[in-house]
Protein backbone atom coordinates (compact mmCIF):
# COMPACT_ATOMS: atom_id res chain seq x y z
CA UNK A 1 0.00 0.00 0.00
CA UNK A 2 2.77 2.68 0.78
CA UNK A 3 4.68 1.54 -2.49
CA UNK A 4 0.89 2.67 -3.93
CA UNK A 5 0.26 -1.03 -5.24
CA UNK A 6 -3.08 -2.81 -5.10
CA UNK A 7 -2.91 -6.02 -2.96
CA UNK A 8 -4.88 -9.22 -1.85
CA UNK A 9 -5.19 -10.16 1.89
CA UNK A 10 -6.45 -13.89 2.82
CA UNK A 11 -5.89 -15.10 6.13
CA UNK A 12 -8.21 -16.80 8.83
CA UNK A 13 -11.14 -15.27 10.56
CA UNK A 14 -9.95 -13.06 13.78
CA UNK A 15 -6.44 -12.99 12.71
CA UNK A 16 -6.64 -9.47 12.20
CA UNK A 17 -7.02 -9.40 8.33
CA UNK A 18 -9.21 -5.69 8.42
CA UNK A 19 -6.01 -3.91 10.00
CA UNK A 20 -3.82 -4.98 6.90
CA UNK A 21 -5.82 -2.10 4.86
CA UNK A 22 -7.37 0.04 7.68
CA UNK A 23 -3.61 0.86 8.77
CA UNK A 24 -2.42 2.20 5.26
CA UNK A 25 -5.95 4.10 5.04
CA UNK A 26 -5.33 6.19 8.09
CA UNK A 27 -1.62 6.37 7.45
CA UNK A 28 -2.63 7.90 3.97
CA UNK A 29 -5.73 9.76 5.44
CA UNK A 30 -3.31 11.64 8.40
CA UNK A 31 -0.15 12.16 5.85
CA UNK A 32 -3.13 13.96 3.19
CA UNK A 33 -4.61 16.02 6.43
CA UNK A 34 -1.26 17.08 7.33
CA UNK A 35 -0.57 18.45 3.60
CA UNK A 36 -3.08 20.48 4.11
CA UNK A 37 -5.52 18.38 1.87
CA UNK A 38 -9.25 19.45 2.34
CA UNK A 39 -12.42 17.34 3.50
CA UNK A 40 -13.21 14.49 1.26
CA UNK A 41 -13.74 10.72 1.28
CA UNK A 42 -10.49 9.17 0.60
CA UNK A 43 -11.57 5.21 1.25
CA UNK A 44 -14.50 3.20 0.03
CA UNK A 45 -14.80 -0.30 1.82
CA UNK A 46 -17.28 -2.19 0.16
CA UNK A 47 -19.01 -5.21 2.80
CA UNK A 48 -21.27 -7.87 0.88
CA UNK A 49 -23.73 -7.71 3.92
CA UNK A 50 -24.31 -5.09 6.44
CA UNK A 51 -23.67 -7.06 9.30
CA UNK A 52 -19.94 -7.09 8.30
CA UNK A 53 -20.34 -3.31 7.79
CA UNK A 54 -21.80 -2.82 11.10
CA UNK A 55 -19.13 -5.24 12.53
CA UNK A 56 -16.20 -2.80 11.00
CA UNK A 57 -18.14 0.04 12.26
CA UNK A 58 -17.62 -1.03 15.29
CA UNK A 59 -14.47 -2.26 15.33
CA UNK A 60 -13.23 1.34 13.46
CA UNK A 61 -14.74 3.03 16.91
CA UNK A 62 -12.74 1.12 19.13
CA UNK A 63 -9.16 1.16 17.30
CA UNK A 64 -10.07 5.18 17.08
CA UNK A 65 -10.88 5.29 20.48
CA UNK A 66 -7.92 6.70 22.28
CA UNK A 67 -6.51 9.42 19.74
CA UNK A 68 -8.43 12.22 21.52
CA UNK A 69 -11.49 14.20 20.17
CA UNK A 70 -12.33 15.22 17.53
CA UNK A 71 -11.27 12.03 15.73
CA UNK A 72 -8.28 12.64 13.68
CA UNK A 73 -10.37 10.02 11.22
CA UNK A 74 -13.64 10.01 10.03
CA UNK A 75 -15.62 7.68 8.95
CA UNK A 76 -19.05 6.94 8.37
CA UNK A 77 -21.32 3.64 7.38
CA UNK A 78 -23.68 4.08 4.42
CA UNK A 79 -25.89 1.04 3.97
CA UNK A 80 -29.44 2.02 3.58
CA UNK A 81 -29.60 1.59 7.14
CA UNK A 82 -28.90 5.40 8.60
CA UNK A 83 -31.75 7.84 9.06
CA UNK A 84 -32.42 10.77 6.33
CA UNK A 85 -30.26 13.55 8.83
CA UNK A 86 -27.33 10.87 8.99
CA UNK A 87 -27.44 10.48 5.26
CA UNK A 88 -27.11 14.82 5.26
CA UNK A 89 -24.51 14.56 7.29
CA UNK A 90 -22.21 12.67 5.18
CA UNK A 91 -23.37 14.53 2.02
CA UNK A 92 -22.26 17.71 4.09
CA UNK A 93 -19.60 16.47 6.22
CA UNK A 94 -17.49 13.60 3.93
CA UNK A 95 -15.83 11.26 5.72
CA UNK A 96 -12.47 9.63 5.21
CA UNK A 97 -13.39 6.39 5.17
CA UNK A 98 -16.79 5.72 3.79
CA UNK A 99 -18.31 1.73 4.69
CA UNK A 100 -20.85 0.63 2.71
CA UNK A 101 -22.14 -2.32 0.81
CA UNK A 102 -22.27 -3.05 -2.97
CA UNK A 103 -25.61 -2.45 -3.50
CA UNK A 104 -26.07 0.94 -1.60
CA UNK A 105 -22.51 1.91 -3.77
CA UNK A 106 -24.70 0.90 -6.92
CA UNK A 107 -27.45 2.98 -6.39
CA UNK A 108 -25.07 5.79 -5.01
CA UNK A 109 -23.59 5.09 -8.65
CA UNK A 110 -27.05 5.26 -10.56
CA UNK A 111 -29.75 7.39 -8.91
CA UNK A 112 -29.53 10.92 -9.44
CA UNK A 113 -30.84 12.77 -6.34
CA UNK A 114 -28.75 15.91 -5.11
CA UNK A 115 -27.69 13.66 -1.90
CA UNK A 116 -26.14 10.57 -3.81
CA UNK A 117 -24.52 12.67 -6.55
CA UNK A 118 -22.80 14.68 -3.64
CA UNK A 119 -21.95 11.74 -1.65
CA UNK A 120 -20.11 10.19 -4.68
CA UNK A 121 -18.51 13.47 -5.47
CA UNK A 122 -17.23 13.99 -2.69
CA UNK A 123 -14.84 10.50 -2.96
CA UNK A 124 -13.35 12.14 -6.12
CA UNK A 125 -9.86 11.16 -6.13
CA UNK A 126 -10.72 8.04 -4.14
CA UNK A 127 -7.41 6.49 -2.80
CA UNK A 128 -8.65 3.07 -1.72
CA UNK A 129 -11.05 0.57 -2.86
CA UNK A 130 -11.83 -2.56 -0.60
CA UNK A 131 -13.54 -5.44 -0.84
CA UNK A 132 -13.68 -7.66 2.00
CA UNK A 133 -14.90 -11.03 1.28
CA UNK A 134 -14.00 -11.12 -1.91
CA UNK A 135 -14.59 -14.87 -2.40
CA UNK A 136 -18.37 -13.99 -1.73
CA UNK A 137 -18.78 -11.89 -5.32
CA UNK A 138 -19.30 -14.85 -7.80
CA UNK A 139 -21.29 -15.59 -10.84
CA UNK A 140 -23.30 -12.68 -12.02
CA UNK A 141 -22.72 -11.13 -8.85
CA UNK A 142 -19.30 -11.02 -9.40
CA UNK A 143 -19.67 -9.48 -13.14
CA UNK A 144 -21.67 -7.18 -11.43
CA UNK A 145 -19.65 -6.09 -8.76
CA UNK A 146 -15.91 -5.60 -10.95
CA UNK A 147 -18.43 -3.59 -13.54
CA UNK A 148 -19.25 -1.80 -10.71
CA UNK A 149 -15.68 -0.65 -9.40
CA UNK A 150 -14.81 -0.09 -13.06
CA UNK A 151 -17.58 2.68 -13.07
CA UNK A 152 -16.35 3.79 -9.53
CA UNK A 153 -12.80 3.83 -10.75
CA UNK A 154 -13.59 6.05 -13.95
CA UNK A 155 -16.40 8.25 -11.71
CA UNK A 156 -14.30 10.20 -9.07
CA UNK A 157 -10.30 7.89 -9.68
CA UNK A 158 -7.43 9.93 -10.67
CA UNK A 159 -6.16 8.53 -13.66
CA UNK A 160 -2.50 9.85 -12.82
CA UNK A 161 -3.14 7.96 -9.55
CA UNK A 162 -5.39 5.14 -9.88
CA UNK A 163 -6.38 4.21 -6.06
CA UNK A 164 -5.38 1.41 -4.60
CA UNK A 165 -7.17 -1.68 -4.61
CA UNK A 166 -7.50 -3.80 -1.53
CA UNK A 167 -9.05 -7.92 -1.97
CA UNK A 168 -9.75 -9.90 1.54
CA UNK A 169 -10.86 -13.09 2.14
CA UNK A 170 -10.86 -15.21 5.13
CA UNK A 171 -12.23 -17.98 2.91
CA UNK A 172 -10.46 -18.97 0.08
CA UNK A 173 -9.94 -21.94 -1.77
CA UNK A 174 -8.29 -23.22 -5.14
CA UNK A 175 -9.89 -25.02 -8.08
CA UNK A 176 -11.55 -27.86 -7.68
CA UNK A 177 -11.31 -27.43 -3.65
CA UNK A 178 -14.51 -26.61 -1.89
CA UNK A 179 -14.32 -23.46 0.25
CA UNK A 180 -12.59 -23.69 3.10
Amino acid sequence: ARDGKSFFVTTGSGSGMSLCFFIPIIDAILKAKAAGEGARTRAVIVYPMNALANSQLEELKKFLANCGEPAPVTFARYTGQESSDERERIKNNPPDILLTNFMMLELLMTRQSELDRRVIENCRGLKFVVLDELHTYRGRQGADVAMLMRRLRARVGDPAHPPICVGTSATMSSEGEEDR
